[in-house]
C-alpha cells in the first residue's frame, strides 16, 4: 500500500510538471479583489490579475506539499516518541530479566557449593 502511495504521489508530481512545461508561456487571468462600483462612471470595475500558468501550478504545488508535510509531522513527532517510550521499556524489562537470570546463576552456585561441602563432611 505504501509503495502504491508513492507511487500515485510521483505521478501527480510529474503530471503537475509535464502541464507546467507544456503551459509554460500561457498567461491566466485571475481576479484578485471583489468588484466594486465606480458611481461617477458608473461602472463596475474588477480588480485582475495576470499570471503565468507555470506559476500558478507551481504554487499550487508548493502550498498542497508544505500543507502535507505541516499535516504530517505532528503524527511522525508522535509516532517516534511513542517508538522511543516502547524501546526504554524494552530495555527495562531486558535488563530485569538479565538480573533475573543472573541471580537465579548465582543461586545455582550457591547451592552447588553447598551440596559439594556436605558431601565433603559427610564423607570425612
Amino acid at each position: 500500500m505504501k509503495l502504491i502511495l508513492q507511487i500515485l504521489a510521483f505521478l501527480a508530481i510529474f503530471g503537475v510538471i509535464f502541464l507546467t512545461i507544456l503551459n509554460g508561456s500561457e498567461t491566466i487571468t485571475l481576479q484578485v479583489w471583489a468588484p466594486s462600483y465606480d458611481a461617477v462612471t458608473q461602472t463596475v470595475i474588477h480588480s485582475t490579475k495576470t499570471f503565468n500558468v507555470a506559476f500558478v501550478l507551481l504554487s499550487i504545488l508548493g502550498a498542497g506539499l508544505l500543507s502535507g508535510i505541516c499535516l504530517f509531522v505532528p503524527f511522525y513527532l508522535t509516532q517516534t516518541e511513542q517508538l522511543y517510550a516502547y524501546k526504554r521499556e524494552l530495555e527495562k524489562t531486558s535488563i530485569k530479566t538479565d538480573n533475573s537470570n543472573s541471580q537465579v546463576k548465582v543461586l545455582q552456585a550457591k547451592v552447588e557449593v553447598l551440596e559439594k561441602a556436605l558431601k565433603d563432611a559427610l564423607n570425612s
